[in-house]
């Protein structure tokens, strides 16, 4: 389980200013084992930036995050332990695989920095992470700039699973897609996690998306969490003003 405690986090509104603004304001909030949640709202919300602090990737000004109880941010830096719990898959697949690394090479690096895999038991292990996310192997001497965006976010999301995450966070990582690829890799995603499991977020400023993935949607606002709902499919659970906007602005009535 993933505890967010009074969790805070504000930025310089540039680079010669000494004025800030709150990306995130004391919120708290958890995340269930095997639970399916959708944080939606729209463009400087502080969705991401929340995603962010979650995975270990932004220090907060003030809270806590607990994964199993143990705090992530007890030390100055995050601990290598952190990142193999929670990991985090981004818009752009493309710029986060190493242009000059194979499929394989870059699905195999996890688990020679957190396992200590020999080269055979790694090979092993990266076909079938391959065939898990529709990867065909023969893809596996092949390089970045040769797959398709779609193929590019599947080497990512293999990447991520091959450390054995926790909870695996998907901020707007369909964006950019036509619609019948988008659906389609949203099915692939959550078929992943009923089979094994982890704590599956998505960030999204589209509540179309959010109500169809998630068993739990959390709208935020201005840094605030405005309202959560555990949604099975009825739309009149959503009772905040700036919810039931984002419902009519993706067509949902």
């Amino acid at each position: 389980m993933i505890e967010v405690k009074k969790l805070s986090c504000s930025f310089s509104r540039g680079f010669l200013s000494n004025e800030k603004f709150a990306a995130v304001s004391a919120l708290s909030v958890e995340f269930k084992d095997g639970g399916r949640y959708a944080i939606v709202g729209e463009s400087g919300s502080g969705k991401t930036t929340l995603a962010r602090m979650v995975a270990g990737l932004q220090h907060p000004d003030s809270g806590n995050i607990l994964v199993d109880g143990a705090p992530v941010y007890a030390k100055r830096k995050t601990g290598k332990g952190h990142f193999k719990k929670v990991q985090l898959i981004g818009q752009n697949s493309a710029a986060s695989l190493d242009p000059k690394m194979t499929v394989g090479k870059s699905i195999e690096e996890p688990l020679l920095c957190f396992f200590h895999m020999d080269k055979d038991k790694r090979r092993k292990k990266c076909e079938s992470l391959m065939s898990l996310c529709n990867l065909p192997v023969r893809y596996y001497a092949r390089l970045p700039s040769e797959l398709s965006g779609g193929e590019q976010k599947r080497v990512a999301i293999a990447r991520a699973l091959a450390v054995e995450p926790d909870c695996l966070i998907f901020d707007e990582a369909t964006n950019g897609f036509d619609s019948p690829l988008r659906k389609k890799m949203i099915e692939e995603i959550t078929d992943l996690q009923k089979k094994i499991g982890f704590i599956l977020i998505f960030i999204t400023h589209d509540m179309e998306l959010a109500v169809f993935v998630a068993d739990e949607v959390l709208v935020m606002r201005n840094s605030h969490l405005v309202e959560r709902v555990a949604f099975s499919g009825d739309i009149s659970v959503f009772t905040n003003g700036y919810s039931r906007i984002l419902l009519e602005s993706s067509g949902i009535t």
